[in-house]
């Protein structure tokens, strides 16, 4: 095979043989056929890593639709993702091709997932037997408490609830102490033991109106005159059960804790805490309901209470979807669909929706289909998710500049009756200017109105929805949009600054601003909105400033006589996103070249792009934060971390041992030393820090890239950009990042987030750092270089071109173009 130079061929013997690693370096020479796609997926899922699979099973199919190892690896990939029905239409779609052997084998496979989703079936039959128990007509088997023991502890509680006398509470004795067993300690015993030695006299008439209130949802006297009542004769299950059950504890929740605390079940104690948590949110303190929300994740490790944890879990990660901390709430939406499952309760629709939305926020647009079209196919005839799948992917697809499809998606979003979802107004907005449809714009209109009425929105996302109005109205009347922006920019800026919506609505408004002046030619208009945004003032002269937004492109500069020069584009072509090559104009460039250096401001999706200007320009990006309070008095220190010693489960290839002498001033982390809470304290008062390691991008750990240290003794191994950017580096070092693709950031439009900006928020005073993958051997010599040059007084731009510009002589193609500069 080699010698018939069959590369791919190669690469596929060895996936045969389970040796991945040796079919890496065949299939990077293979090309990019839909086979090679679909054998590069293979990969991928043996890494686990689903998205990239997904999203080379998804090139391979769009280009080849009746692909069949496509389609049988996509079945794969989403049969691990627990898409049942999604990776059964999958395999279905192998079995019609009729191919001998594989078609049998696909039915079946997809016959067995299907037949995951008959636990529908089984939820109800579970149901009907909890409400035999509570009826008094039956109870159930001991397999069946196990398989649903968090459902029948809620019927047991209801059973005890409506006994009449003493006799039948004895009957639910063996329930009791089967799902004590279950849990561990003796709670359900205890309860029991209590409701017994009740006075039924006096008991017996106010469990009857319960069972009343439990069957009708109605009570003789109306439920606050029954809930004072039992309250009083000291019936506190009877007290806190009708609260449940008729969803009021938000509104007694002061009574309801106090007397969950008295019981010192800790069921209630978690429905307390659960409920406590929301009305932070709604409040808008979402840090309070953070502390909230941990605290009861303690209390449910040690109880294992899945049916009352799950949905903490879950709004405890669309609580960090809100804060865009997309890993943490990955973990809780992960962690509330297992114990969902393991107390076998029935539909995990919302927590598809939590995950595709982060994906889509990650920028996985693959997963992210995956996940929505799964709680769709799920849930067809249910028009809430309908809306919300239908209009995020128009949202992404109008972020790929596919502007029929995006207004089809749409489209099939307003067939559903319902709230209009923000997603879906900002899509409307967007589409508005791109393809106008007046029934549809009206709708927009209509659907913030009612949204701002019925008091749904949060403070955030009142702001969102003001922006919004605004967005929408740029394109028909610039004086009404431009103030409805900026009383969005208003209304953004009262909020806490980790309220994420009040962030968006801020930076989106800023853009839109920028559009509507770079349209104009009011190009020293949008220099002070630039500024404005950032917080400060920016240099007069040798500056560029660039904002892109759905195929729009201003770009600003000033060259060293403070002439301003604009460019303008209403509908760029270039995708944006990839590296910057070419998109600032030559006549902008020369502009620039009598530059020393040049500070560029750029808004996302261009900061932190590579080339984007040429490489021998001097230019760094401008990262404006508060000047430091005072000089730093530490001394001179230099830290270095190198011979990393990475988790051997990453599969990382070693790197070369560093070899320099330390020199004086100079602290090694290196070896088993070197884990991130060494390093983080070690920063802390370095004036330099350079780091030897590899960088991942690995979105189920951080957004942005992150630097892999050697491992704590708790297994934690990453070094993020949030942890970077929660300390403080009192040294204002110098930092540089040789790990690939240290630079890249997340793929966010709201906000620059990077481990370069994390490092300049916490006190840094300039970063290098690479957006492409850096040959180990090749790193230190480079950077070495380039550092000695800026310890000799030389601007790190400057130092950083003219290395750059010798490199390039010996290799044009060097890696060496991706390296950047933070300051």
């Amino acid at each position: 095979m080699e010698a018939a130079g069959d590369v791919h061929g190669l690469a596929a013997a060895y996936l045969v043989r389970g040796n991945a690693q040796m079919a890496v370096p065949y299939l990077q020479k293979a090309g990019d056929s839909p086979d090679v796609a679909s054998d590069k997926a293979v990969m991928a899922l043996d890494r686990k890593d689903y998205a990239t699979a997904l999203t080379l099973l998804e090139r391979a199919l769009q280009a080849q639709p009746k692909h069949a190892q496509a389609l049988w690896n996509r079945g794969l990939v989403l049969r691990e993702l627990d898409l049942w029905l999604l990776a059964a239409q999958s395999f279905e779609a192998v079995a019609e091709l009729g191919e001998h052997g594989w078609a049998a084998e696909a039915r079946a496979r997809a016959k067995a997932l299907r037949g995951r989703m008959d636990g529908l079936k089984e939820w109800r039959a579970a149901v009907a037997a909890g409400e035999a128990l509570v009826a008094g007509t039956g109870t159930m088997s001991a397999e069946q408490l196990q398989a649903r023991p968090g459902v029948f502890r809620m019927f047991l509680y209801e059973a005890m609830r409506v006994a009449p006398s003493v006799e039948r509470l004895k009957a639910l004795w063996p329930v009791a102490e089967t799902l004590d067993a279950r849990f561990g300690g003796s709670t359900l015993r205890d309860t029991l033991r209590w409701t017994e030695a009740r006075d039924f006299r006096r008991r017996g008439p106010l469990a009857a109106r319960y069972l009343e209130l439990y069957r009708t949802h109605k009570v003789e006297g109306g439920l606050e005159a029954y809930l004072e009542e039992v309250r009083r004769a000291g019936e506190r299950d009877l007290f806190l059960g009708a609260l449940v059950r008729e969803e009021k504890v938000s509104k007694h929740l002061g009574a309801f804790t106090e007397v969950a605390s008295q019981v010192r079940d800790p069921w209630f104690l978690l429905l307390a805490e659960y409920e406590k948590g929301l009305q932070a949110i709604s409040r808008g303190a979402l840090l309070e309901a953070e502390q909230i929300y941990l605290g009861a994740v303690a209390r449910c490790r040690e109880q294992q209470l899945d049916y009352r944890c799950a949905p903490i879990h879950a709004v405890l990660g669309d609580l960090y979807r809100q804060l865009h901390r997309l890993p943490e709430s990955n973990s809780q939406v992960l962690a509330a669909r297992a114990a969902y499952r393991n107390d076998g309760r029935w539909g995990e629709t919302r927590f598809l929706l939590l995950l595709g939305q982060n994906a889509r926020y990650q920028g996985e647009s693959a997963l992210a289909r995956a996940l929505l079209e799964e709680a769709l196919v799920r849930a067809p005839e249910d028009c809430g998710v309908r809306h919300f799948v239908r209009a995020n992917d128009a949202l992404a697809l109008l972020g790929e500049l596919s502007v029929a499809a995006a207004r089809q998606r749409m489209s099939e979003a307003l067939s559903c009756e319902g709230p209009l979802s923000l997603a879906g107004a900002k899509t409307m907005a967007d589409l508005s200017r791109l393809s106008p449809n007046p029934e549809q714009d009206q709708r927009l209109l209509v659907g913030l109105e009612s949204r701002r009425r019925t008091g749904s929105l949060s403070p955030g996302e009142m702001a969102l929805a003001t922006f919004i109005e605004g967005h929408f109205y740029m394109e028909r009347d610039r004086a009404r949009g431009e103030a409805l922006l900026q009383r969005a920019i208003v209304e953004a800026k009262r909020l806490p600054s980790y309220n994420v919506d009040a962030r968006k609505a801020l930076s989106y408004s800023y853009r839109s601003l920028l559009v509507a002046a770079g349209r104009a030619g009011e190009y020293e208009r949008a220099l002070a909105l630039f500024g404005e945004e950032l917080g400060g003032t920016l240099p007069k002269r040798c500056l560029m400033a660039v904002s892109a937004d759905d195929g729009r492109l201003l770009i600003l500069a000033i060259g060293p006589d403070g002439r301003t020069k604009g460019h303008f584009e209403a509908n760029h072509s270039k995708p944006l996103g990839t590296d910057a090559r070419g998109v600032v104009p030559d006549e902008l460039v020369e502009a620039l070249r009598a530059c020393p250096q040049v500070d560029v401001v750029a808004r996302p999706p261009l900061h932190g792009q590579a080339e984007l200007l040429p490489p021998d320009v001097a230019w760094a990006y401008y990262v404006l934060r508060p000047p430091p309070t005072r000089v730093p008095t530490v001394a001179r220190s230099r830290l270095v971390v190198a011979d990393v010693e990475a988790p051997s489960a990453l599969g990382l290839p070693p790197l070369g041992v560093w070899e320099q002498s330390p020199g004086e001033g100079t602290r090694v982390l290196s070896g088993s030393k070197a884990t991130p809470s060494r390093v983080l304290e070690a920063m802390a008062d370095a004036t330099e820090i350079e780091v030897h390691a590899h960088g991942l991008v690995n979105p189920n750990v951080s957004e942005a890239s992150l630097l892999v240290l050697s491992p704590e003794s708790s297994g934690r191994y990453a070094l993020t950009a949030g942890e970077v950017q929660a300390r403080a580096l009192r040294g204002q070092p110098l930092v540089i990042l040789a790990a690939c693709r240290a630079a890249k950031g997340a793929p966010w439009m709201h906000e620059r987030f990077s481990l370069p900006v994390a490092f300049i928020d916490a006190g840094a005073r300039t970063v290098l750092a690479a957006t492409v993958d850096v040959p180990d051997a090749e790193a230190g010599p480079f950077f070495n270089e380039v550092r000695g040059r800026i310890q000799r007084g030389q601007h790190a731009a400057s130092a950083l071109r003219d290395v750059r510009m010798e490199w390039l002589a010996r290799d044009p193609q060097s890696w060496v173009r991706a390296v950047l500069v933070f300051d």
